[in-house]
């Protein structure tokens, strides 16, 4: 037991409740820490975070989109120092392999417009999903991406761009991204349970295996499937790497609350801290309940709100296995951390709500636990639904040329490189088509004349994806169409595969 101000009335049974809630959102384990008043006054483990061990608040875990303050935070230490600028100076004068197609944005496009996520670049995560090209590689094939001239209001979440940033911010200093971070925070406030890269983390003595599973019925009756700790480092590492725990991120968060102070000493520059808090574009601007801000606002690497009268900073966090959530009540001095090794939950977004209710004696109006369970369950819905390819009508035409026709290498500027080959499944002897990108191999299902289906799965992904062969003029076929997501990619083809019987 980890409670630390047992006498509390406000904590009177929150760890009973917390534990019930886990088990009813779909949860393996979870930790969870609260700092109030610049006490730690609450930090609880629950669950397992591996076959066997109990997940505790020192438990590691990966942090995901938490980070991205982190990356921000790092940039505004060099703007004090005078060595970048947030709105000024456009990002390409500090990496030139920053290019785009057009060149006005190129020269337009600042730090803020990249970490306040206003630029209008698409979501490029499959470009680069375990993608083992340097960083600096991959931003230079960004030049080849259409992207809307026109700057808006609107917050249109990408990861790639704070790859950008912090890449930019590692060329300015001269040192790596991750040094830069590990040198301006976290040394200096002293996170000494927090890193970077999985297989970093599993060279520590506790830390948490990810687990997901096939449906929210199977998690709640923990039916899960255990991962792997990555040996392939994050490619957008600014926007989702570091590993940390409960205490680290309470201690963090209470030095952003503080302006940059912890401790009574001033570690980190305060206007730059107020910077990162000050809003820039629109998260949600559809109608909310009342609990909350007509509208959210994104800063940079925050989550601006208001809840019941209290503004509120937060960030959640998702990587294959793993979901995280920081948020904290400033005027309060409230600051809640929660972890857990679950692909996909929302109960991490909810407690900080149930707590500051309990902490700040404020109106019951919702159960915070029955909201993340029907949240959880609409995620793990829609995953099912990302994983179906809804064709209007299968109509199963032949295809227009021999299967061999259709082997071969294939690529992208901004994709990359993939292949067609054909095999004999094994399950029903039949000649099929598999598809190969990176750590995708999967079977190509034929619907319609040179149209075919397939599943992109990996431990905690799968995204169900439509390819449409094209043939050129002297009859071969030259290329295809993938349509995964939001993603419709026009891949040409390399050079002709003879087919091996």
């Amino acid at each position: 037991m980890h409670l630390l101000d047992p006498n509390q009335p406000p904590l009177t049974g929150l760890s009973e409740e917390l534990e019930k809630a886990m088990v009813l959102c779909g949860i393996p384990g979870m930790s969870v820490a609260i700092q109030y008043k610049g006490k730690l006054t609450y930090a609880e483990g629950f669950g397992k975070r591996n076959e066997k061990d109990p997940f505790t608040p020192e438990t590691l875990t990966s942090i995901a989109s938490v980070t991205k303050a982190f990356t921000a935070t790092a940039i505004g230490e060099l703007v004090a120092e005078g060595k970048m600028d947030w709105d000024k100076t456009p990002v390409s004068k500090y990496l030139p392999e920053f290019e785009l197609k057009d060149p006005a944005l190129t020269a337009q496009l600042t730090l803020v417009d990249l970490l306040s996520h206003r630029t209008g670049l698409r979501s490029l995560d499959l470009a680069w999903f375990r993608s083992k090209e340097p960083r600096r590689e991959l931003i230079k094939y960004l030049k080849y991406v259409d992207i809307k001239p026109k700057l808006g209001p609107d917050c249109i979440y990408n990861n790639i761009m704070y790859a950008v940033a912090g890449e930019a911010a590692a060329n300015v200093a001269g040192i790596s991204y991750e040094e830069l971070v590990e040198t301006k925070i976290l040394k200096p406030l002293g996170m000494t349970h927090s890193g970077f890269s999985a297989m970093k983390m599993g060279t520590h003595a506790n830390y948490a295996m990810p687990y997901d599973a096939a449906s929210f019925e199977d998690a709640q009756k923990g039916r899960f499937e255990i991962g792997y700790l990555d040996d392939i480092y994050m490619a957008d590492a600014p926007a989702g790497d570091i590993y940390s725990n409960v205490f680290d991120l309470v201690r963090w968060g209470s030095a952003v609350i503080h302006g940059g102070k912890l401790d009574g000493k001033q570690i980190l520059n305060q206007e730059s801290i107020q910077e990162t808090l000050s809003g820039h574009t629109f998260r949600v601007k559809t109608k909310r309940t009342s609990e909350f801000a007509p509208v959210e606002a994104y800063g940079l690497g925050w989550m601006l709100d208001s809840y019941k009268g209290h503004v509120v900073y937060s960030h959640s966090g998702g990587n294959p296995g793993y979901t995280s959530h920081l948020t904290m009540f400033p005027d309060a001095d409230l600051v809640i951390a929660c972890l857990t090794n679950a692909n996909m939950t929302t109960l991490p977004g909810e407690i900080p709500y149930l707590i500051a209710d309990r902490v700040l004696d404020l109106p019951k109006t919702q159960d915070w636990v029955d909201v993340a369970i029907e949240k959880t369950r609409g995620w793990y819905a829609m995953k099912a639904n990302m994983s179906k390819i809804n064709f209007l009508k299968r109509r199963d035409d032949p295809p227009k040329h021999q299967l061999c026709a259709y082997v071969g290498q294939y690529s992208d500027p901004v994709f990359g490189d993939v292949s067609i080959r054909q095999e004999r499944d094994k399950g029903t002897g039949e000649e099929v088509l598999y598809f190969k990108m990176r750590t995708f191999d999967s079977k190509l299902d034929h619907h319609h004349f040179d149209t075919f289906s397939t599943l992109l799965k990996d431990f905690g992904y799968q995204l169900g994806a439509s390819i449409t062969f094209r043939t050129g003029r002297d009859g071969d076929v030259e290329g295809f169409e993938l349509e995964a997501g939001s993603d419709i990619v026009e891949f040409k083809r390399k050079e002709m595969c003879k087919h091996e019987e």
